[in-house]
C-alpha cells in the first residue's frame, strides 16, 4: 500500500484512466475467481490521480495469491504479511497494485476502514482515547494488566459491525453510509469534516507532538495526514469540537474510559462476556505464577540457570494441557508442589542442591 513496494516505481494514472483499469482487473479476477469475495478500496470522488489500486481479497482456504498474480500476468510479487504487492505492466509503465488478504468475518469493515485515504486512521484517533482500537479488523479492545498497565492480555473484538463502531465513537452512521454510497465524499475537505463531526473530536488529539514516536514519525510520512493538519489549522475557533480529554493517568481520564467500557458491555452483551472470561483466565496465569516460578522452584530445589529453564518446562509438558497444568497449581499447597518438582527433577535426571 502506498505504490512504493516494488523495484519498479509505480507510475500514476489520472483518475479516468485508473478506474479503467480498476474495471478490468476486478473483471478479470472475478470471472478466475467467483467464489472468492472482493472489492477495490473507495477512494473520494474527486481523486486526481492514483499511485497504486488496493484490492481487498477475503481470504481463507485455499486463497493464493500466486495464482491472482498468474491471472493478471505480474511482472513482480512483493509479500508483506497479508499484502501482496504485484507489478502490473500497462502502456504508461509498471503500476502497482497491492492485494489484502480479509477474513470473512471483518471483511465489510475493512472496505470501510481502507476506504477515503486516511478515513480510518483519523477516525481511530477517538477509538484510541477511549482505550479501544480502530482497525481493519473490527473496533476492538486491547485488554491489558492494570499492574503493568502494558502487558497485552488479550485483543477483544467489541464489534465488527463498522456503522455500530461508527455511532460508539460519536458518528452519524446513517450519514457515513448515505455519503459513501451517493459519492458525496468528493474531496479530502468532505472527509474531514465527517472525521470532526463526532462530539468527542478535539484538534489536540491529531497533532504529532501529541502521539508516540512511533506514530508520529508514522503519520509525519502520510500526505493526508498532513493535509488534515494544516486544514485544521485553517478552521474558525468553534468549527471544531473540543471534547475535554483529560490528562493521561488522571482520575477523570480512567473514569472516560471505563464510561465508554461500561456503554460497550451494555450494547454488546457478548463483548462483556468475552471481557469477563479473559479477565478470569488472566487472574488464574496469576494465581499459578505466584506458586509456580522461576523464584519459588529455585528455593524449593536450588537449581538455577539452564538446569532450573529444563526443570520448570518438563514440569509444564508433564501434564496432558495447559489446563490441567494449571488446575495442579491452583489446588495444590506447596508440600504438593515441592513433591511434583522432586519427582519430575528424578524423571530428568537433574541433580537438585535442596
Amino acid at each position: 500500500m502506498g505504490g512504493n513496494a516494488l523495484q519498479a516505481e509505480s507510475v500514476r494514472l489520472p483518475a479516468a484512466r485508473y478506474h479503467a483499469l480498476e474495471l478490468s482487473v476486478m473483471q478479470r479476477l472475478q470471472a478466475a475467481f467467483p467464489q472468492r469475495r472482493m472489492e477495490a478500496v473507495l477512494a473520494y470522488a474527486n481523486k486526481p490521480d492514483f499511485g497504486d489500486m488496493d484490492i481487498l481479497v477475503e481470504g481463507g482456504d485455499g486463497y493464493d495469491p500466486a495464482q491472482f498474480a498468474h491471472v493478471l500476468q505480474a511482472t513482480e510479487v512483493v509479500h508483506n504479511g497479508d499484502v501482496s504487492s504485484m507489478g502490473l505492466a500497462i502502456e504508461e509503465g509498471v503500476f502497482q497494485l497491492d492485494l489484502i488478504r480479509t477474513p470473512a468475518t471483518s471483511f465489510d469493515f475493512a472496505v470501510r476502514y481502507f476506504g477515503l485515504n486516511d478515513f480510518g486512521n483519523l477516525v481511530g484517533r477517538i477509538a484510541h482515547k477511549f482505550g479501544a482500537k480502530f482497525g481493519h479488523l473490527g473496533l476492538l479492545y486491547p485488554l491489558r494488566d492494570t499492574e503493568t498497565g502494558s502487558h497485552l492480555i488479550a485483543e477483544l473484538c467489541i464489534t465488527s459491525d463498522f456503522s455500530e463502531a461508527l455511532d460508539l465513537l460519536g458518528y452519524d452512521a446513517n450519514r457515513y453510509e448515505q455519503l459513501r454510497t451517493t459519492a458525496q465524499f468528493k474531496s479530502l475537505e468532505d472527509i474531514f469534516h465527517y472525521v470532526v463531526s463526532s462530539p468527542f473530536a478535539n484538534r489536540e488529539i491529531y497533532l504529532l507532538d501529541n502521539r508516540n514516536h512511533k506514530a508520529r514519525i508514522r503519520d509525519a510520512k502520510r500526505a493526508t495526514y498532513n493535509a488534515f493538519l494544516a486544514w485544521l489549522d485553517e478552521q474558525a475557533e468553534g468549527v471544531i469540537p473540543a471534547y475535554p480529554w483529560a490528562e493521561a493517568g488522571s482520575n477523570e481520564r480512567d473514569r472516560q474510559k471505563q464510561a465508554f467500557l461500561e456503554n460497550c458491555f451494555t450494547r454488546f452483551p457478548s463483548f462483556k462476556l468475552a471481557y469477563e472470561q479473559a479477565m478470569q483466565r488472566h487472574e488464574r496465569t496469576v494465581q499459578v505464577k505466584r506458586k509456580f516460578n522461576g523464584i519459588l522452584v529455585t528455593e524449593l530445589t536450588g537449581l538455577t540457570g539452564k538446569a532450573l529453564g529444563e526443570l520448570m518446562a518438563a514440569v509444564r509438558h508433564s501434564f496432558t494441557d495447559e489446563e490441567a497444568f494449571m488446575n495442579f497449581f491452583l489446588e495444590a499447597n506447596p508440600d504438593d508442589i515441592r513433591a511434583r518438582l522432586l519427582q519430575q527433577a528424578v524423571a530428568e535426571n537433574l541433580a537438585l542442591a535442596n
